[in-house]
């Protein structure tokens, strides 16, 4: 019993090196990409103690070869921090060669427990950088010396016993030693972190348990308020009935305090993201020969951890554009009169309750003339709507899937397969993208992120006997049908709203053809764009929580999932991006039809 506790125990340890691990490389990654442009004393201090902790950890748990790797780094990472060698690009190379390895080993712990990699050819490239000057090898014994653990007297004893027993770890003597007990090698740890912080790591799929289960609870208190309201037409003049309306009315508060607590939980800083980019631009960037800096805000803006790992494929889908396509060679800029080095800045913020990622180059823009002739040359769309669509209109057939305009195929670009796979990804999100530019200038692609895909805020509408959920950040207002100024435009019926012409969607949609003459336009944005949706009746706000679609109906355009109302009833949410696509084809194949006869 005690010797499966204490396996269990080593296990738990273990996991937790190889998070701290993944995290602290990822640090150093990210830091040493920094000193490289600037050198800078804290940088290189929090690299070397990122690979000084790993060093000591992976000791300490018998990873010889991560030790050997990470010694030997260190040592080179000590001279750049004594300014006895500089961090020149072939010495950081070489670095980050060795930060992927020890990676790489990591991962080999974490599937298989032991260490497989070879590392030969990177310590000896480690070498030829410290110029055969080796600094003697500092052991877990020493680390614990310099943190005060144990006494260089204890030290010298427990090295005579490894020599008599080989096979065991220094650890682990140690531990036999009673020097220090297997809690405390959790604690020593957890000193190690560069980063002093009062945190607990959980499973991902508990937190996804707990959001579960506020979500029911949403539910359930979404069913009270509608009791609460059935009941209030019966016996408002009952004293027993205030008593209950106050217990509802306190369940309400506390269920949407735990709501708003649980969410807080699952919300992680877009840096976990955004740190993994510069190492991607420097590389790219060496690969096609161009000069490109790179500028990063709001890495402190939090996003649900779902969300942060489902933009990592659009985000570096974007970023490999922005270098391909976008960005000139160094001698084409200089023709332009533009600086030898192109930038792409990033930048997250916060706007309402939404995050919204920006990345922006200032490079060929986007050119629509070339644009339309391929599309035109794959008769993408219809050559009379091509002919009548407006260069703002235009700069989003990029979004067309099978379009690509790349000259040249490259393992980055001109695969057929472009913009429409972040579109789609992004929308599978609910969340937008959307894309401005200035030819020969700039670029700029904006997403539009819900802080979290599980609870949101709707307007429930009716149309006909069905009943749909908006989600509310999407609602600009509400107009009255009788009120309204109807036209066609281009066989497309718009509303006359304010001197501003709005499109509808298509009367003839399933949802919508059965609305009344009297009722409400539900005016909304999608992206930049601006539709109308008629409905017959508006019931209301409420939070829904989002529960996916079956099997058979996910693939149904314009709903992205279901909820459940309070009085039991089943109804969709709308997906708006995908029901202005849905409408945009019908009225293609419409057209089509048209020109056909």
């Amino acid at each position: 019993m005690e010797e499966a506790l204490k396996t269990n125990e080593m296990e738990e340890i273990i996991n937790d090196f190889i998070v701290e691990a993944n995290e602290l490389i990822e640090n150093a990654i990210h830091d040493i990409l920094l000193i490289e442009k600037n050198f800078d004393d804290e940088c290189i201090n929090s690299i070397f103690r990122s690979v000084h902790t790993l060093k000591g950890t992976s000791s300490f748990l018998g990873f010889n070869t991560l030790t050997n790797l990470t010694h030997k780094a260190e040592d080179l990472l000590g001279k750049i921090r004594k300014k006895e060698i500089p961090p020149a690009t072939q010495i950081v190379n070489i670095i980050l060669e060795s930060l992927d390895l020890m990676k790489l080993l990591v991962e080999d712990i974490k599937e298989k427990g032991m260490e497989e990699h070879d590392i030969t050819l990177v310590l000896q490239k480690l070498e030829d950088c410290l110029n055969g000057q080796e600094k003697t090898k500092k052991r877990i014994g020493e680390i614990l010396i310099e943190e005060e653990v144990i006494l260089p007297k204890e030290l010298d004893e427990i090295l005579e016993k490894q020599k008599q027993e080989p096979h065991k770890k220094i650890g682990e003597i140690i531990v036999d030693e009673k020097l220090l007990t297997e809690g405390q090698i959790k604690n020593f740890i957890s000193k190690q972190k560069t980063k002093e912080e009062q945190s607990l790591r959980i499973d991902v799929k508990k937190l996804d348990e707990l959001m579960d289960l506020v979500g029911e609870l949403v539910l359930g208190k979404n069913r009270l308020i509608m009791t609460k309201n059935l009941l209030h037409q019966s016996f408002s003049k009952d004293g027993g009935f205030d008593a209950v309306a106050e217990v509802i009315s306190y369940i309400e508060t506390i269920t949407n305090e735990l709501q708003v607590s649980v969410m807080k939980t699952r919300l992680v800083p877009i840096s976990k993201l955004f740190n993994k980019i510069p190492r991607m631009v420097r590389d790219l960037s060496r690969e096609f020969n161009k000069e490109v800096n790179l500028t990063i805000e709001g890495g402190e803006t939090e996003l649900d951890r779902s969300l942060v790992e489902a933009l990592h494929d659009p985000l570096v889908h974007i970023i490999r554009n922005c270098i391909d396509h976008g960005i000139e060679s160094p001698e084409i800029r200089e023709k332009k009169g533009k600086k030898r080095s192109g930038s792409i800045s990033i930048k997250a913020y916060n706007e309402g309750n939404h995050v919204v990622v920006e990345i922006t180059d200032d490079g060929r823009g986007i050119d629509i003339d070339a644009l339309k002739e391929k599309v035109r040359e794959k008769k993408l769309i219809s050559e009379n709507e091509l002919h009548n669509i407006s260069d703002t209109d235009a700069v989003n057939l990029i979004f067309i899937p099978g379009l690509s305009t790349a000259k040249q195929v490259s393992n980055i670009s001109g695969r057929g397969v472009g913009m429409d796979v972040v579109k789609t990804k992004i929308e599978k999100m609910n969340g937008t993208v959307h894309v401005k530019f200035e030819k020969d200038k700039w670029t700029k692609i904006s997403i539009r992120l819900a802080l979290t895909l599980a609870i949101m805020k709707s307007l429930i509408v009716r149309v006909a006997n069905n009943i749909f959920a908006i989600p509310l950040h999407s609602v600009i207002e509400l107009v009255k049908t009788e009120n309204t100024l109807f036209k066609e435009v281009d066989k497309k019926e718009v509303i006359l709203l304010r001197n501003k012409i709005i499109p509808m969607i298509d009367k003839n949609h399933p949802f919508f053809n059965q609305t009344q003459d009297t009722g409400y336009i539900v005016i909304c944005t999608v992206g930049e764009r601006t539709i109308g949706l008629k409905v017959d009746a508006v019931l209301g706000q409420e939070e829904v929580v989002i529960k996916p679609l079956g099997e058979y109906l996910q693939h149904l355009k314009g709903v992205c999932g279901a909820t459940i109302r309070g009085d039991g009833r089943v109804i969709l949410i709308l997906d708006l991006n995908g029901l202005f696509n849905s409408n945009m084809e019908r009225i293609r194949s419409q057209l089509s039809s048209n020109s056909a006869m």
